[in-house]
């Protein structure tokens, strides 16, 4: 949520995404696909004010601390644009289930989850530079931190 232009070390030609991993985690457990989808605009909805010491708090506390606004001052989005675009499924792998070794299954889970992080980053990076010229972000990239 802090990341971004017009943050000092951002340029205003660069989107930030941050794609964590605790989703993928939840569709290796449970064997479901997930849908990567990127929404053009969604970040020129609300804007929000530079106070760097919320960012401070909201790292220290682990929640985040924003003060945003809309139109007219008021939580009510700004009038904008949006395309939402989907990839493909990305499906976990086959379930570690019937090992008796906890350690060797935690490690392969985190294998398959990093293994999906990777597939659902590369798919997102993909949307993105597939859909950015219909959008009129021809000159734009994306920027994905992983956490």
């Amino acid at each position: 949520m802090f990341e971004g232009y017009p943050k000092p070390s951002t340029l205003p030609h660069e989107e930030y995404s941050i794609v964590r991993k605790g989703f993928l985690r939840l569709t290796v457990k449970h064997g479901v696909p997930v849908i990567p989808v990127y929404v053009f605009g969604a970040t020129k909805m609300f804007k929000r004010l530079q106070l760097p010491v919320l960012e401070r708090l909201s790292i220290f506390f682990r929640v985040s601390l924003v003060v945003f606004f809309g139109a007219w001052g008021l939580p009510i989005p700004f009038r904008q644009r949006l395309l939402y675009v989907m990839g493909q499924p990305i499906m976990p792998g086959p379930s570690l289930g019937a090992n008796n070794d906890s350690t060797v299954a935690i490690a392969g889970v985190e294998q398959q989850v990093d293994d999906m992080h990777a597939r659902f980053c590369d798919e997102l990076l993909r949307l993105f530079d597939r859909h950015k010229e219909a959008y009129g972000w021809g000159h734009k990239s994306l920027k994905l931190l992983a956490r």
